[in-house]
């Protein structure tokens, strides 16, 4: 599913397309099938030429591109993507989330609520002499999972969670009604609390251990999302011979983003920044 859009430039060329389907450059793959040059004194001039096919998997399902361009003109075909869906509801849903307005408001949580429960700890091991906790690996894993759903529900949203272990990676999944606020904008409030639970299974144990928060099965929807951005901004950084930088990334997805061009052949990659405000730059060799 694709069409072919032409402009001056190949760069006004996509710009007409994005701009036609709606779409982010996440979405698609694009082909450089000619580019523009400006002949000789206004003679043989060539516009360049396009060629921009569907990728998102979510929007593939509308079979054609005239259902793509019309899908927020018709009630009976979603919006967006839902990934588009969970984040929107978050900018638009400004509701208060127990006095949480903002994602700083939960990473500041961590040490209020970190400490608080640090000295619950501490005090119920105060009759054995023992200065911190000694708890296994499976013990912390569960405290923690407790921990967050815990810190879910004092942001006001019900919820449960379980958990599954891989190679002392943990994965916290989070089932809630409201999981748009549980996300965040591009999984601000998961990444937020996946740092609170960080801190809190480094305080209770002392050996290695890797927390994600997850729900919704937004982490492997948001890995697709990342790869795909990856390649098509490895083709703009080819095609302008300039260096693309990409939006702040935590470094798991950093690290996707890098795994994801790893053998393509003329680009480079390298993190830019200080913790915790470091990105991708992508670069034509």
């Amino acid at each position: 599913m694709y069409k072919v859009y032409r402009g001056e430039t190949v760069e006004d060329a996509l710009q007409k397309g994005l701009n036609d389907l709606n779409v982010e450059e996440s979405d698609i793959s694009i082909d450089v099938l000619q580019q523009g040059s400006k002949g000789f004194l206004g003679l043989m001039k060539k516009e360049a030429e396009v060629k921009l096919t569907i990728i998102n998997p979510e929007l593939k399902q509308l079979n054609t591109i005239e259902a793509v361009q019309m899908r927020h003109l018709e009630d009976s075909i979603e919006e967006t993507t839902e990934l588009e869906v969970i984040e929107q509801e978050v900018v638009e849903e400004e509701t208060d989330v127990n006095q949480l307005d903002t994602v700083e408001e939960v990473v500041g949580m961590k040490e209020d609520t970190v400490e608080q429960h640090e000295e619950q700890l501490d005090d119920s091991y105060e009759e054995t002499d023992v200065q911190t906790p000694k708890f296994t690996f499976d013990e912390a894993v569960e405290s923690t999972a407790n921990y967050i759903q815990s810190v879910v529900n004092e942001m006001g949203i019900s919820n449960y969670t379980d958990y599954t272990v891989d190679d002392r990676t943990v994965m916290i999944n989070v089932f809630a009604d409201k999981a748009a606020k549980v996300i965040g904008k591009r999984g601000s409030t998961l990444n937020a609390l996946s740092e609170i639970g960080q801190h809190y299974f480094n305080r209770i144990y002392k050996g290695y251990g890797r927390i994600i928060i997850d729900t919704e099965n937004y982490r492997e929807k948001r890995e697709e999302i990342l790869e795909n951005l990856a390649i098509n901004m490895s083709k703009k950084a080819v095609r302008t011979n300039l260096p693309v930088h990409l939006e702040l990334m935590p470094a798991y997805e950093r690290k996707i983003i890098h795994n994801a061009l790893y053998n393509v052949t003329n680009i480079k990659t390298y993190s830019a920044g200080k913790e915790p405000n470091r990105h991708i730059v992508i670069e034509r060799e």
